[in-house]
Parts: C-alpha cells; sequence; structure tokens
C-alpha cells in the first residue's frame, strides 16, 4: 500500500447551458404610440378586429349582472345580515380590549406575585367565560346570517320546481 496523499480526480466543470438570444429593439418606440405585440407566425390585426365587438358586449354584461346582483332581494337580506354580525363582533372585540386593558391597569398595581397570580387566574377565567358567550353568539348569529341570505334563494327555487 502506498503511504501518501490519495490522488483524486477533479469534478469536471458542469456543461454549459445553451444561450438563448432575446430580440433586441434598434429603436425606441414613441411614447404616445401604444405597444403592440409581435408574434412570428399570427398576425395580430385579426385577433384584434374579432376582440373589437366583443369587448363592448363582455363590459355591458358585466355591469348588467352586477346590478342584479346587488338589486336583488338575496343581496340585501345577506348584506343587512352581514351587517348585523359585523356590528356582533366588533363589540365583541370592543368588550375584550376593554377587559385587556383593565387587566394590565390591574397588573400594574400588584404589589406581589402570589397577587399577580390569583389576578390573572381571575382575568382568564373571566375571559374565557366572555370568549365562550361570544362565540355561541356569533354562532348563533352566523346561522341566522345564512338562513336570512338562504332564504330568497330557496324561494326561487321552491318556485322554480313547482313551476314545472
Amino acid at each position: 500500500m502506498a503511504s501518501g496523499p490519495r490522488k483524486t480526480k477533479a469534478p469536471s466543470a458542469p456543461a454549459a447551458a445553451p444561450v438563448v438570444e432575446a430580440p433586441v429593439m434598434t429603436a425606441a418606440p414613441a411614447a404616445d404610440a401604444p405597444a403592440k405585440p409581435v408574434e412570428a407566425d399570427a398576425p395580430a390585426e385579426p385577433a384584434a378586429k374579432a376582440e373589437a365587438p366583443a369587448k363592448p358586449a363582455a363590459a355591458q354584461a358585466t355591469a348588467a349582472l352586477a346590478a342584479a346582483a346587488f338589486e336583488s332581494p338575496f343581496f340585501s337580506a345577506a348584506s343587512k345580515s352581514l351587517q348585523a354580525f359585523s356590528s356582533k363582533a366588533m363589540e365583541a372585540y370592543q368588550a375584550n380590549a376593554a377587559a385587556s386593558t383593565e387587566y394590565v391597569q390591574a397588573l400594574a398595581k400588584v404589589r406581589s406575585v402570589s397577587d399577580a397570580i390569583a389576578l390573572q387566574s381571575e382575568h382568564m377565567r373571566k375571559q374565557y367565560e366572555a370568549l365562550t358567550a361570544q362565540a355561541r353568539d356569533l354562532a348563533a348569529l352566523a346561522q341566522q346570517v345564512a338562513a336570512e341570505a338562504a332564504a330568497p334563494l330557496m324561494e326561487q327555487i321552491d318556485k322554480t320546481f313547482k313551476s314545472r
């Protein structure tokens, strides 16, 4: 056996990736001229001519659908119900923020560790009870929101199937 440094083969350099040349613009487009995509095989003008009448029709259809959706009884019921839910959630948030502020103020006045632990335990118990009640109220309100929002839709479905 030969003693001495072991000769290892140096790793070969990775093969170079093929170079892809990007098209080079020779002149800057005019500031007020719209940019046109350049495609190799497909002319752009027939596609633009076909799109021209479709754009106003699509915009008009979108506007009509949006107006119908906002005027529908479904949207009206859902909007009112969601506002009530949002209001209730904001009340819960404000109550929790007030309780946290009171807790921090009371904690600042504590003189011993045992008093701080007792205060924290009491605060956590009260918050648990409050959060449980808030979650129960919000869940009931969410069910009511869903029922009120679905009522016009269910009525329409009933009318559709009864008319057949």
